[in-house]
């Protein structure tokens, strides 16, 4: 029974190294027909030669290379003008600005409605943004070039501004543009890192056919409708979000290894993987051949999928299928549990187990995947507490953190060889049947809950309950063995290669989600573990023994997690991150620098009023505020409404006008544009502002302020050796007692 478990747990091993390499992105090509990531890196290399955020002389470089490009391909391109408003309810200074979107069109021959091709043009101010987006814009500019000719539907290229600012540019398009109406269907490119597979990882609702034909013309496609049902409850903040909520059809797609990277100054072309660039072009160019000649009009039918990936196929099937499929497992795995109470046929055996027992095994089955869920959240922060610079990483993750990920899943393995152990009075049958009961009981919750999101559980369920009853009534101690494994492929598939490709979203959150999937996998496989004796059976030594396996994982956790802090050292091609800002009362002529911690210093809210910032004193910098004129002031008994000038110094990409910190929301008007918040942040300001705001009776005080990347020119300003500053800022205000 100990070499067919053996044989067993490495052919499960196999096929899990199997499976996440046939996950990996594709290698990249440089000739022949189709998408050729060596030649859309070359766009990357022209667009990612420095930061080009919003309103800066770089941004506008990027904008004409864009277009000479896009005109060359032969497409009907402009710019499109507007003032872009961020779309989301937020606590605080809402972003605004002028945006200049890029639009190019080639008509089709028998239209049905629009098919987008969008990504964004600016990056964050620290960033060059090769991946973020550079990539996503130079797939675009690839794709068109190796589209056919006279297809169906128009063809749309929307490459929007100030993303990174708060979908300005995606807001102002849908908002303003005639192309954005009638039947229009997008897919949206992104990055959250450099690397790893491009994930679609989101498409709108009631789009089933939508979904389908993803899955038979991208090459290589790579989603899960569960990471898209917990996605539509939390908040997100990619384009997509502008489009699902105009109405259009899409799909949202982006890579997100390497985010160590992400928003830094090594998001370069030289970190940017052409593998990733191969993908994320092949499934564009695929899907937007299927779409150029489809009917676009019949891809919502109000019908939603239920859909994962095994390599090479994204499986999908109808919604309504998943509550049935759930039961279904349910009810199997009851049915074991049942038969659990007496001896199995079988001459190998594998024992059995009372109800009481195996119902009390279901709950306690909870307790190793709570703790491994504690694990994975606690990872970073103790990370942090050995090498505090990892608490500055931007999103969670080291550079190089594969010995970290797989200390954390050695770990998880641990706790339940731990589990397993201290309850072994309970039987080893009874532990594992009522840990599968827990995997069906969570698929149907989930079927219930989070519709869309149950496959991960329920298949899982449905196949080992039926390997383990088949097992039960094979002779001898090969045959059960090989029902046994048979029947976990689909916890490989799904449960232990959704652990391990969780963890590119970065450890400090795919590591929440990778240690409780991979404990319930290690939890499934106990079936094939070797029954241990009683415990009242057992003696002392044996008991003892029974610790040593839980013991030996816990040491080799330790020892990766030592070798992870080894292998990770900052250095200047893996520099640290900080997050420095500078802020100057041009008023009181005092000035401020600004470090992001956990721990404020008196008086730092002045200068930076929302957050925690340890603050030294700075010399001030030869900086103005913007100039605040009252043009009308008007008080009524239950207003006072204020029309104003802000007129900025030309100096910087930013400027706006903020109410005291604790004060209420009020409406306002800022060229043109309704809002109601406590302020506003305006983006590339075409010259003065014009404001209108209501606040309530009596006197009032603004702050007016400009904002600026550039800290190298401030006075006293010192690079650290082999540290990289994260969204520089330098701030320049002035209070107005009104």
């Amino acid at each position: 029974m100990i070499r067919s478990a053996l044989i067993g747990l490495l052919t499960l091993a196999a096929l899990l190294a199997l499976t996440v390499a046939g996950l990996a992105p594709p290698s990249p090509r440089d000739s022949g027909e189709g998408f050729q990531a060596v030649r859309a890196h070359e766009h990357v290399k022209a667009i990612a030669r420095a930061p080009h955020p919003t309103g800066s002389a770089e941004h506008t470089r990027v904008r004409d290379h864009l277009l000479t490009e896009l005109r060359a391909l032969g497409l009907e391109t402009r710019v499109q003008e507007g003032v872009g408003v961020l779309p989301l309810d937020i606590d605080g200074v809402t972003p605004m600005g002028t945006m200049r979107n890029i639009v190019a069109v080639r008509p089709g021959t028998d239209s049905t409605g629009r098919v987008i091709l969008a990504a964004h043009y600016d990056s964050v101010p620290a960033a060059p943004g090769a991946a973020d987006d550079g990539a996503g814009v130079a797939t675009i500019l690839e794709v068109v070039r190796s589209l056919p000719p006279g297809q169906r539907n128009d063809l749309v290229v929307l490459l929007t501004d100030g993303e990174e600012q708060g979908l300005l540019g995606a807001e102002t398009f849908a908002r303003d543009d005639p192309l954005a109406k009638g039947t229009v269907v997008v897919v949206n490119n992104e990055a959250r890192g450099v690397r790893g597979a491009v994930q679609m990882f989101r498409a709108s609702p009631g789009s089933a056919p939508l979904i389908d034909l993803y899955g038979a013309a991208a090459p290589h496609p790579s989603a899960d409708s569960a990471f898209a049902a917990l996605l539509s409850i939390l908040p997100n903040n990619t384009d997509f979000h502008v489009f699902d909520e105009a109405g259009w059809l899409g799909l949202d797609s982006a890579f997100v290894g390497g985010g160590a990277y992400y928003h830094s100054p090594l998001d370069d072309p030289a970190h940017l993987s052409l593998s990733s660039l191969q993908q994320m072009g092949d499934n564009t160019l695929g899907v937007a051949r299927a779409l150029g000649d489809a009917d676009l009009t019949k891809l919502r039918t109000g019908d939603d999928s239920v859909y994962f990936t095994i390599p090479g196929t994204l499986i999908r099937y109808p919604l309504w299928l998943e509550l049935p499929i759930a039961a279904l497992a349910l009810a199997l795995t009851v049915a074991l549990t049942w038969t659990l109470r007496r001896p199995a046929r079988s001459p190998a055996g594998d024992g059995s187990a009372s109800l009481p027992r195996t119902l009390a095994a279901v709950l306690l089955a909870l307790v190793p995947v709570l703790l491994s869920a504690a694990a994975g959240f606690a990872v970073m922060p103790l990370l942090g507490l050995i090498r505090p610079e990892y608490d500055q990483m931007f999103t969670g993750d080291p550079y190089r953190p594969w010995l970290y990920q797989a200390a954390l899943l050695t770990f998880t393995v641990a706790v339940v060889l731990a589990w397993r152990a201290v309850l072994r009075r309970l039987g080893a049958t009874a532990l594992a049947a009522g840990a599968l009961l827990l995997v069906a009981v969570l698929g149907t919750l989930s079927a219930l809950l989070l519709p869309g999101g149950s496959h991960t559980f329920t298949w899982p369920a449905l196949f080992a309950a039926a390997g383990w009853l088949i097992a039960r009534r094979l002779p001898g101690t090969a045959l059960p063995a090989v029902a046994l494994t048979l029947g976990l492929a689909p916890a490989v598939l799904l449960l232990a290669a959704n652990a391990v490709t969780s963890l590119d979203i970065g450890l400090g959150v795919g590591g929440m989600i990778a240690a409780p999937h991979f404990a319930l996998f290690a939890l499934l496989l106990l079936p094939l573990l070797k029954q241990s004796p009683p415990a009242d059976a057992a003696s002392p030594g044996r008991r003892g023994r029974a610790f040593l396996p839980p013991l030996v994982a816990v040491a080799a956790a330790v020892a990766l997690l030592a070798a992870g802090l080894f292998a990770d050292p900052f250095d200047a091609a893996h520099p640290r991150q900080l997050r420095l800002a500078y802020a100057m009362d041009a008023g009181e002529k005092r000035a401020v620098w600004g470090t992001r911690t956990d721990t404020a210093t008196p008086g730092s809210e002045h200068f930076f009023p929302t957050g925690a910032w340890t603050t030294t004193t700075a010399q001030p910098a030869p900086l103005r505020a913007p100039a605040l004129s009252v043009l009308d002031d008007q008080t009524t008994p239950t207003g006072r409404t204020l029309t104003l000038r802000l007129a900025p110094t030309g100096d910087a990409p930013v400027t706006g006008l903020s109410l005291p910190p604790g004060a209420a929301p009020a409406r306002m008007t800022v060229n043109g544009r309704d809002l109601t918040s406590t302020g506003f942040a305006y983006h590339a300001p075409p010259g003065e502002l014009r404001v209108t705001l209501t606040l309530p009776p009596g006197p009032a005080r603004l702050r007016a302020f400009e904002q600026s990347h550039d800290l190298p020119s401030l006075p006293g300003y010192q690079p650290t050796p082999d540290t990289v500053v994260m969204n520089p800022l330098a701030t320049v205000f002035q209070d107005h007692p009104l």
